[in-house]
Order: structure tokens, then sequence, then C-alpha cells
């Protein structure tokens, strides 16, 4: 319809337009996906665009991943799930097919769309500290990321920081004399970290340990004896203290106070009786939760001071309360009876009423109060406690019913659209301790795609991920093998693919690598490729 280089200056705005748009939403993310598309097919040259990709087998491998959920709808029972399922999985196709038929990106036109992404992550993440620290001083680490889940941020952070090293060294337009742009790319790097820490997204910095790990590794090991010995001191440095701030958060949480309300008691001082559930099991900053606990005078003298969140035992109503205010008072090393309650001051109050289980909560930063948090998940479980809404140990038991489930449907699955409905029955069947409204999906893309379509379609879906890379490996950089283990790690913890953020993650960054690295082989001879 218009000029080539038309077609060409829009394609790429179409790109950079995505890079920006995926880390601010739902619309930002399907315009330039929807502009992508028109352009391509205003472009028209559908002769060359198909003779592309006709006999690559890397084209036809890499949307495989897509093509093999259709199949799947002949016998799925939920055909609008299973329609809603391919339209999450579309921009893996779309982006494929785009990629591969357009002509490569020169050096210059990838590193403009990187930076776009990283304007993407510093908008994102501007408004999210502004939102989270002035605005509405968010207590719950779930509600710090404004766009897209806090566990995708994380993922799509740790690409952006090694982005920003991987230009501060690669920039096309850094002259050797000129380190203003290297500092620039480092500070966003430094950044970006920073908002990992203190919004305390701890699957990111999970993945950003491992990742400075394995880069680090690489690096020291090209160089010299004495380089190698400083590094390595480093690096055993940073373990330390890591493993030092962990321990320190233990102690504080789980070192028992020698304190006179953490044994347990007959009486309380006007000689009504004390129960005791767990005389040794969870506890908050050092005092045990579930010991000298006076039913009577805690729900009655709760509902007198806060009548519009009273709970009652009894009738098994509004429990949660219970289970916080307990908490609560332990935290701050009171008996649960009326005396305890008379001890909280008018913040205490709403804390509670907010949900918060420790009365330096407030204080603490994101990053140690998810580490409070998966802490006392874990000491939760191991005591064969609660597990409903612990994000960490409610994963091996989605893990487990879906093992089960791919058990009884091996070869085909149970069809595209199927899968939450299927293990709703298996949750059941296995009487799992999870209550209905944690009823949820594996939370690992390896068994979500093995139940959706079956042993075949699930190795189709290993070929896809993993033969392409292999295929390519040498023309695969840096960047790339650091997408590639975010990828990687985030499916063996989320569907990843499930979700318009987790799909475009994929989508983008995975097609536009290997597109790359295709069209570098193919320029390469025979020959030559044998001898590399």
């Amino acid at each position: 319809m218009f000029s080539t280089q038309t077609h060409r200056n829009l394609y790429l705005i179409g790109l950079c337009g995505l890079a920006f748009g995926m880390m601010m939403g739902t619309v930002p993310t399907s315009v330039p996906e929807i502009f992508l598309g028109a352009n391509w097919l205003l472009e028209m040259d559908f002769k060359r665009k198909w003779s592309q990709v006709k006999y690559s087998k890397i084209f036809w491998i890499v949307i495989s991943i897509f093509i093999i959920h259709f199949p799947c709808l002949i016998y799925t029972e939920n055909l609008d799930l299973g329609l809603t399922d391919i339209k999450i999985k579309w921009p893996i196709f779309s982006m494929a097919l785009i990629l591969f038929t357009s002509k490569p990106l020169s050096l210059k036109e990838l590193q403009t769309i990187l930076i776009c992404f990283l304007m993407g992550c510093l908008t994102n993440t501007a408004w999210c500290l502004t939102y989270t620290y002035i605005l509405h001083s968010a207590e719950h680490i779930r509600n710090v990321s404004r766009y897209m889940s806090h566990i995708r941020l994380g993922l799509y952070l740790n690409v952006a920081i090694f982005t920003s090293i991987y230009l501060s060294y690669k920039f096309v337009y850094l002259t050797p004399n000129n380190y203003r742009d290297k500092i620039l790319f480092g500070l966003i790097a430094v950044y970006l970290t920073f908002v990992l820490i203190i919004l305390g997204l701890v699957s990111g910095l999970i993945i950003f340990l491992i990742l400075s790990f394995l880069t680090l590794v690489v690096l020291i090991y090209r160089q010299n004896s004495r380089v190698k010995l400083i590094s390595y001191g480093l690096i055993g440095l940073c373990l330390v203290s890591f493993i030092f701030y962990l321990n320190n958060v233990r102690i504080a949480q789980l070192v028992v106070n020698n304190s006179e309300n953490n044994k347990v008691q007959k009486q309380n001082s006007v000689g009504r009786t004390y129960i005791h559930f767990d005389t040794l099991g969870q506890r908050e900053n050092g005092n045990y939760v579930l010991i000298n606990i006076q039913l009577d005078e805690l729900q009655r003298e709760w509902k007198r001071q806060v009548p519009a969140d009273s709970f009652n035992f009894e009738k098994q109503h509004n429990l949660n309360r219970y289970e916080i205010l307990t908490r609560y008072l332990a935290s701050k090393g009171l008996n649960k009876d009326s005396v305890g309650i008379s001890k909280l001051s008018p913040q205490d109050k709403i804390n509670i009423q907010k949900n918060i289980t420790n009365y330096l909560y407030a204080d603490w930063g994101y990053l140690q109060k998810r580490t409070y948090e998966l802490l006392n998940e874990y000491t939760e479980y191991s005591n064969n406690r609660q597990v409903n809404g612990h994000s960490l140990t409610m994963r091996l038991y989605f893990w487990k019913a879906s093992l089960q489930a791919i058990s009884n449907n091996f070869w085909f699955g149970v069809g595209t659209g199927d899968v939450q409905e299927v293990l709703d029955k298996t949750y059941i069947e296995t009487q799992s301790p999870l209550k209905k409204e944690w009823y949820k999906r594996p939370h690992n893309q390896f068994l979500t795609v093995f139940l959706s379509v079956g042993i075949f379609g699930f190795l189709i879906f290993l070929l896809s991920v993993f033969y392409p890379v292999f295929y390519l490996r040498k023309e695969l950089d840096f960047l790339f093998w650091v997408f590639f283990l975010v990828l990687v790690y985030s499916f063996l913890f989320e569907d990843t693919l499930e979700t318009q953020a987790g799909s475009t993650f994929y989508a983008f960054f995975y097609c536009l690598f290997i597109s790359q690295a295709w069209f570098r082989k193919k320029q390469i001879p025979e020959d030559l490729q044998a001898n590399r």
C-alpha cells in the first residue's frame, strides 16, 4: 500500500511501541500488536514472505507451540475457555510470523527497540514507586506492581537490568572515549536492581542472583589468577552476607524468647482458664501464637472495641480476624485475652483490620516483609498447619494435583480449556487441604501444557522451546541467554504463557532473538558453519 521504506518505518514504530507498551498494561500491549499486524497485511508482498518461511524448519518449530492447542479444541468441554487460551497465545504466532517474514533488524534498530523497552520499564517502575510509597502506601507485596503481577514484573526487570549492562558495552552510538552513555546505562541497571529490592520482588531477586552469579563465573573464568581470587572472594562475601541476613530474620522470628508469656499458663489474672492449641509451633517475633488463649474474653473484648469487625469461634464467623488477632498479640508478647487486647494501641487495631499479622510489619521494607512471609509459610507447612493463601507451599499441592490429573489423561491431555475444571475435580478426589478458593492451575508451564495437550503435544512444546536454541546456539548472544534463563525459571514456578503479560514476554523476546539468529545463520555459507 505504501512505499517499502514507509512500511519498514511503521514496522519499527510498531516494535518500539510494543517494547514500551508491554510494560504498561493490556491496552498499550494490544494496540502495537494490532498495528504490527495491520502493517504486515497492508504491506502485502505475500509471495516473498511465504518463500522466506515455507522451508524454514525453525519458523515452523517456533509456531508449533501455538498450533498444538488447536487439535485439543476438538474434545474440550469448555470451548469458550479454549478459545480464550488460543487468544492469549496468539502473540506467539503473530510475532513469529511478522519477525521471520520481515527483513532482519540492523544492530541500531535492535538496540533502539531495546531502549524503548528500558523506557517502558522506567515508566512502569516510577509509577509503582509513586503509587506504593507516596499515594497509597501499599501494605501487601502483591499490590506493588500496577500493570502486571509482581512475579512477571520481576521477569521483565531482570531482562531490563541485563539489557542495560549489555547496552553499556555494545551500544552502537558509543565512541571509545565517550563514557556518558556507559554511565547512563549503568545507572539504569543500578536503579532497576534497587527497585527489585525495595518493592520486595523476591522471585525477581532470586533470578537476579542466579544470573549475576553465572555471569560473574563466566567473566572471572577469563581473568588472570589474581583477579579470579579477588572476585571469588567478593562473591563469597556477598553469599555470606545474604545467608547472614536470612539467619537474622530466622532468629528474630523463630528463636523463642524467654518470657513469662511464652510459658504455658493455666489461668489469667481473673481466674479464667487458658486453652493451648499448639505449644511448640507457630511463632511471631519469637513468641508462641497458639498458647495462653482465652477465647471468650478475646471474642467479647474485640467485639466491644471493634464491633464492625467481630468474630465468633463457635459459629465459625470471620475466623480470619481471630487468626490475625492472635498472631498480632503474640508479636507483641501479649497473652490472647482481654488484658492483651487492652494493651493494643489505636494503630494496632487499624493494622489488625488491615490483616497485618506483626506489629513490626509496617516498619519493614518490602524485601523483609516478603522474607518474613516465606519463612512463615515454611514453618506452617513443616508443622502440618495452614497452607491456604501461602503462594510457595500451595504450589506443592498444585503440582501434586496436576501430576495426578496428568496420569489420568496421559496420552492426549484434557483439552485446551479444560485444565481448571479437571483440576477442581482432582483437588476434591485427592482430598487436598486447599480451600476451594485456592483450587488453582498448576503454576508450572510444563505441567500446564502436559495436562492440556498430553504427551505428544508436550514433546512438541519442548521441541518448540529448546530446539531453536540448540540449533542457533552459536548465533545467540549474551542477552538472549539471560532472557532464556529467566524464561525457564518462570516456566518452573508460573503458568507464564497463560496470561497476556507472560505470553507477550515470551513472544516478543523469544521470537525477536531467535529470528535475528536465524537470519544470521542463513547468511553464513554451509561450509563455514561446519567449521565454526
